[in-house]
């Protein structure tokens, strides 16, 4: 999953961008178990609820302030879909890449 939390040209807040791909089905506690597991290999940073079998595994955390962009891998209910928000590519690019003074971001 990938977020983006940009901002117009005059510093609002716009609605967070969202990109979703689902890449595994499984039971909560065993998708939760595989990605600590390969969390913890990759030295990467992972939150686990227990009780409720969720997990998260931060590949770019969030910065304090926006805008910024933030990407993890989490453990989900199986309704959740692929989907990706209108230009979301680009403005990923952007911003991951330090050129987004140079989007029309309003």
């Amino acid at each position: 999953m990938g977020r983006l939390f940009l901002v117009t040209e005059d510093g609002r807040r716009r609605p967070v961008k969202r990109s979703t791909e689902r890449v595994d089905l499984g039971r909560p506690q065993q998708l939760a178990q595989r990605l600590i597991s390969v969390s913890e290999r990759d030295d990467v940073d992972v939150e686990h609820d227990p009780v409720y079998g969720r997990a998260r595994a931060w590949i770019r955390p969030g910065a304090k302030g926006w805008p910024m962009a933030e990407e993890l891998f989490a453990t989900a209910p199986a309704r959740v879909i692929n989907k990706q928000d209108q230009n979301f590519e680009k403005y990923w690019d952007a911003l991951v890449s330090g050129s987004a003074a140079q989007l029309p971001l309003a």
